[in-house]
């Protein structure tokens, strides 16, 4: 996810913010914060038709969504942690 925010999120001087941190469940949350506000081909990065980086993460369980911000945008990837309780 980082890298692909530093491939293609990246603008001149900005700088990319990683935060992670665990839901009440236990669940892995990994976002990724960069400055552009758009992301058209989401989905077909995901399902890897435009490179496999976004596509990789979610073939290891994660789920991804991202939403645009007033500063750009926040694509987030959530790893459960496959306990029940």
């Amino acid at each position: 996810m980082v890298r692909n925010a530093s491939e293609f999120g990246r603008c001149q001087g900005e700088i990319i913010e990683v935060q992670i941190a665990r839901t009440e469940n236990d669940d892995l949350l990994i976002d990724v914060i960069d400055c552009h506000s758009a992301f058209p081909d989401f989905e077909r990065a995901v399902a890897g038709h435009l490179g496999q980086g976004l596509w990789r993460i979610a073939q290891h369980g994660a789920t991804l969504f991202w939403h645009p911000h007033k500063s750009g945008k926040t694509v987030r990837g959530v790893l459960g942690s496959g306990r029940t309780s």
